[in-house]
C-alpha cells in the first residue's frame, strides 16, 4: 500500500507541475520476448533424468511520461513485466537495486508447480525533476548514470552497467540520486552524484562520486572519476582518441573494496568499408578469479550476485562484427573467451557465441531473433561454475519491440 501511495502521489506531482505549460504527450514501448534453452550435465536449471527444455514467455509494457522546458525538465517511467517461465533460471537482482529505494516496486510470483512459475514486477525506473541555470543544472530523484567508454565493459560505470550480452539496452535503470552538473565550456562537463541510503531490505551505505570529462583535441576525450560507492573509495580515469582510422580507448579504475583491486579495459574499434565494424576490448579484473578454484568464493560476493562485477574470471577477451547486411537487416556476432588455471596447473578455456539479426519492421517496430551457445566446464556437483561461461545453456531467442 506505502509503494502505491507513493507511486499515486510522484504522478500526481509531476502532471500537476507540467498542466500550467503544456500537454505532455504519452509514449510508450511495448515488448514481447520468446526464448527457450536446452540445459546439459552441468548447465544451469539441468536435473538428471528429468526434462531439461527450458521455455520463457515474457511481455513487458513501458509507458513515459517526459517534458522539457527553457528552464527544467522531467521524466517519469512507469514499467511492467510479466514471466511466464517452464523450468527457465530467473533472476531478478541489479546493480539498481543497491542504489535505490524499494518503495517504488513490486513483484508477484506464483509458483504453479516446481518448474512453471508466473511473476509480475512493476516498478517506477525513473521519476525526477531537473532545473537549469545558465551553466549548471540541478536533478533530483531517480535517473539513469552512465559514464565510461568501453564497448563491452565500463570500469568507470560504478553504480552500474549493461553486461556484454544485454540485448535490450534502450533504457538504463535509474537510480535514486541527487545531481549536479556544470558545463564550464562546450566541451567539458563536472558531476557530483550523492546517491543516499534508501533501501529497506539491503545493507548499504551512501555514495557519493565526482566525474569530470572533456574533449581533447578533434578526436580525444578524457574522463576522471573520484569518491565513495557503498563504503569503498574509488577513481578512475578513461582516455578515447582516434588514430590512423582506429577508435582506441583505455578505461580503468581502483577500489578499497576486496582489500584493493584494479578494474582496467583497453579496445580499438575499426570500420570496413562495407558498414562492418570490428571491435576488440580486453578485461582485466583483479577481483576476478584466477583459477576454477577461486569461483566458490567469487560467485558468493556482493558485486557479482548483484551485477556490479559481470564477469567471474580476472581476464577475459571481448570480439564483435556488426554489419547491416540491408537497409533493414543489420546483424551482430559477440565472442567472449576467458581461461582459468585448473586443478593440473594448466589454462582451461571458456567460450561464448551470441549471434544476432535485427530485421526493422517500420519505423516503430522490429524483429530481433538471437542464439547464444557456450563451451566450457559446467556447474560443479555442488552447483558453483567451473568456468566462465560453460555453465550457461544453448538458447535461442525471438523479440517483437514496438514504440508508440
Amino acid at each position: 500500500m506505502a509503494c502505491r501511495r507513493s507511486c499515486r502521489l510522484i504522478v500526481l506531482a509531476l502532471l500537476l507541475a507540467a498542466a500550467p505549460a503544456h500537454a505532455v504527450e504519452l509514449t510508450g514501448r511495448l515488448s514481447l520476448l520468446g526464448a527457450a534453452a536446452q540445459a546439459r550435465p552441468g548447465d544451469l536449471g539441468y536435473v538428471p533424468g528429468g526434462n531439461n527444455r527450458q521455455l520463457l514467455d515474457q511481455e513487458s509494457l513501458r509507458l513515459m511520461l517526459d517534458d522539457t522546458g527553457k528552464q527544467d525538465e522531467w521524466s517519469l517511467h512507469a514499467k511492467a513485466v510479466r514471466q511466464n517461465a517452464v523450468r527457465y533460471p530467473l533472476t531478478s537482482l541489479g546493480p539498481s537495486d543497491l542504489f535505490r529505494s524499494d518503495r517504488l516496486s513490486g513483484d508477484w510470483q506464483n509458483d504453479q508447480t516446481a518448474s512453471h512459475t508466473t511473476r509480475i514486477r512493476y516498478e517506477i525506473d525513473r521519476a525526477f525533476y531537473k532545473l537549469r541555470a545558465q551553466s549548471i543544472t540541478l536533478s533530483v530523484g531517480r535517473q539513469p548514470i552512465d559514464w565510461g567508454s568501453g564497448r563491452f565493459w565500463q570500469p568507470l560505470n560504478v553504480f552500474g552497467a549493461f553486461a556484454p550480452t544485454d540485448l535490450d539496452t534502450d533504457y538504463k535503470p535509474g537510480i535514486d540520486a541527487a545531481v549536479l552538473a556544470w558545463f564550464p565550456s562546450a566541451f567539458s562537463a563536472l558531476t557530483a552524484v550523492y546517491v543516499p541510503v534508501l533501501n529497506r531490505q539491503l545493507t548499504t551505505r551512501a555514495s557519493g562520486v565526482v566525474h569530470y570529462r572533456r574533449q581533447v583535441g578533434e578526436a580525444s576525450e578524457l574522463q576522471l572519476l573520484a569518491g565513495s560507492v557503498l563504503g569503498d573509495r574509488v577513481a578512475g580515469a578513461s582516455f578515447e582518441t582516434d588514430i590512423g582510422g582506429m577508435g582506441w580507448r583505455l578505461e580503468g579504475r581502483y577500489t578499497t573494496a576486496n582489500h584493493g583491486s584494479v578494474f582496467w579495459i583497453t579496445g580499438i574499434d575499426y570500420q570496413f568499408g562495407d558498414s562492418t565494424t570490428l571491435t576488440l576490448e580486453w578485461y582485466e579484473n583483479s577481483a576476478g578469479a584466477a583459477s576454477e578454484a577461486d569461483l566458490a568464493r567469487v560467485v558468493n560476493e556482493r558485486a557479482v550476485r548483484y551485477g556490479l562485477q559481470q564477469q567471474l574470471g580476472r581476464h577475459v577477451l571481448g570480439v564483435s562484427l556488426n554489419r547491416t547486411i540491408t537497409p533493414l537487416l543489420t546483424g551482430n556476432y559477440l565472442l567472449l573467451a576467458s581461461g582459468l588455471k585448473n586443478a593440473a596447473g594448466g589454462v582451461s578455456a571458456s567460450l561464448l557465441h551470441q549471434l544476432s539479426l535485427t530485421y526493422s519492421l517500420s519505423n516503430e517496430s522490429d524483429l530481433l531473433f538471437a542464439l547464444l551457445v557456450t563451451t566450457g566446464k559446467g556447474e560443479s556437483a555442488a552447483g558453483v561454475p567451473q568456468s566462465e561461461f560453460g555453465h550457461a545453456p544453448a538458447s535461442a531467442m525471438l523479440r517483437y519491440r514496438l514504440y508508440f
